[in-house]
């Protein structure tokens, strides 16, 4: 869709003339940053966003010109609108660079191991390039592919590598490629030199570490009193009983479900990345289950090679000293091994293709690489990079630790929004009064019973359901549904409470 909007908003000769003026380096580095993704181009993204903005000024303009409302409000508004429009749009390659630095930086390390591996068994740059462009790596492989494509056309290999350096936001992936190159180029042994530790992605994740506290109260602050300044409105402008209110509900269902998957993709700890992208597919505490046990088993199976056991010989050995998460893993590459007589790529294969995260089944498959060129240095490589993983693992779920030292906050914020829902929705009536002093909508008080304010009631309802749903997602919390539940119980009693005190009728008559 964004693609086609950039060619579509290219078209226009003047949005053209302006997107050609505008010169932006961070943007123009995107662009070419995304080509793996999306086809556009620099002119064509500004062109979009001059276009998107000047359309959501129109439209907003004539809905609230239709609605009557003042020109004093609908000007300001309607430009706010377009230049929140203007800036989604044109910052969206930009944002899409920096979301996939993070885990750019996370691969890199992993990367580097691959092209040191093919390396050592004689193979050539072009077979390092391959391998990465087959892999399941979110966006190395879309890349890689690329890569592919322009060696095929007669660009040098070394030549892409080095573009495609030139265009990372990843320093430690920057700095991995240009020592490969360097080596291929000098014939030295850079490459054993470097550590391999991709020290940006420790960096960045201690940063969003240090962000997560007060990002995950702003996002349940948000999904929680925005209601409540919404109910406020509504009771003084003479809404309650206007069935029109019902609008409001799907709006702010999509709220609650965007700022919590945005929150949940900006803060995702790194190696939380489901291989089966299904809605079925597996939860993310059972992904980190499996890694966790994983990198256990990684520890155990390179200690068991470095003495000099192959890995068809140490894969039935280290069996019983890892949890299920791993076993079922272990047996059906054993299975295939000694049951099948399939070779060893073969049985690790269909190990990986049971791998629930898709950096387990990436690094399954490399040490397959690592035990087919020597299984003495497999294991020392092996045992040096789960112990790398494992440092980095624990920085990475200390996000965990953060989540759950504010679940208890994000809970008591929900369920104040239910109880304070329930009071304002029982104080509608008394509040709308101030509606008729102003002209506003007509409204009876001297029927004041809950019938009257069915839509309001029932909104409030549905929006307090789903708060406290979204929110115990947005924490891990378990058993979300039951949470959800009795937010809607509070809401309800609390009205029922406050109605009896202020002498509403609770008769649904």
């Amino acid at each position: 869709m964004y693609e086609k909007l950039c060619r579509f908003s290219r078209r226009i000769p003047l949005l053209e003339t302006l997107g050609e003026r505008y010169d932006n380096r961070d943007l123009d580095k995107a662009v070419i940053f995304v080509q793996p993704l999306m086809k556009i181009s620099a002119v064509g993204v500004v062109s979009a966003a001059y276009f998107s903005g000047l359309l959501a000024f129109i439209l907003l303009f004539v809905v609230l010109f239709y609605l009557g409302s003042s020109i004093l409000v609908l000007v300001p508004l309607s430009l706010i609108i377009g230049i929140i429009a203007y800036y989604v749009t044109v910052s969206y390659p930009v944002n899409l660079m920096n979301h996939y630095k993070l885990t750019l930086s996370e691969e890199s390390d992993l990367l580097f191991e691959q092209f040191i591996l093919v390396f050592e068994s004689g193979g050539t740059i072009f077979d390092a390039i391959e391998i990465i462009a087959q892999s399941d790596h979110e966006y190395m492989s879309s890349a890689f592919q690329e890569i592919l494509w322009k060696i095929d056309q007669g660009v040098p290999p070394e030549e892409c590598l080095s573009e495609f350096a030139k265009n990372q936001p990843s320093d430690d992936l920057r700095r991995y490629i240009m020592a490969i190159l360097s080596a291929l180029e000098k014939k030295t042994d850079l490459l054993e030199m470097l550590s391999g530790e991709s020290f940006e992605a420790d960096l960045t994740l201690r940063q969003k570490n240090l962000e997560l506290e007060s990002r995950l109260l702003i996002v349940a602050a948000l999904i929680t009193y925005v209601p409540i300044m919404f109910t406020l409105a509504a009771s003084l402008a003479g809404w309650a009983t206007n069935p029109a209110i019902f609008i409001v509900v799907p709006l702010f269902v999509l709220l609650n479900v965007f700022l919590r998957s945005r929150f949940s993709t900006q803060f995702s700890a790194y190696f939380d990345r489901p291989r089966n992208k299904e809605v079925t597919g597996p939860t993310q505490k059972e992904i980190l289950e499996e890694y966790d046990e994983f990198l256990n088993f990684m520890m155990l199976l390179g200690e068991r090679m470095s003495t000099g056991d192959t890995l068809e010989v140490a894969l039935p050995e280290v069996r019983d000293d890892v949890d299920t998460e791993v076993q079922r893993l272990i047996d059906e590459a054993i299975h295939s091994l000694y049951w099948k007589e399939e070779d060893l790529h073969t049985a690790m294969r269909e190990a990986a293709d049971n791998a629930l995260g898709e950096r387990v089944s990436n690094m399954i498959m490399m040490i397959t690489r690592m035990a087919e060129v020597s299984s003495s240095d497999a294991g020392e490589r092996i045992t040096r990079i789960a112990a790398r993983l494992v440092e980095r693992s624990a920085v990475a779920k200390e996000r965990e630790s953060i989540i759950a030292a504010q679940k208890l906050k994000v809970y008591l914020l929900t369920l104040t929004s239910s109880i304070v829902l329930g009071l304002l929705v029982s104080l509608a009536p008394f509040l709308s009064l101030g509606s008729i002093l102003s002209s506003g909508p007509a409204w009876n008080p001297s029927i004041i019973a809950y019938s009257d304010i069915m839509p309001l009631y029932l909104s409030l309802a549905i929006i307090s359901l789903s708060s406290g749903y979204q929110n115990t997602l947005m924490v891990s919390g378990d058993r979300p549904r039951v949470f959800a539940v009795i937010c809607v119980l509070l809401f309800w009693v609390t009205s029922a409470l406050t109605s009896s005190f202020i002498g509403l009728d609770y008769s649904w008559q």
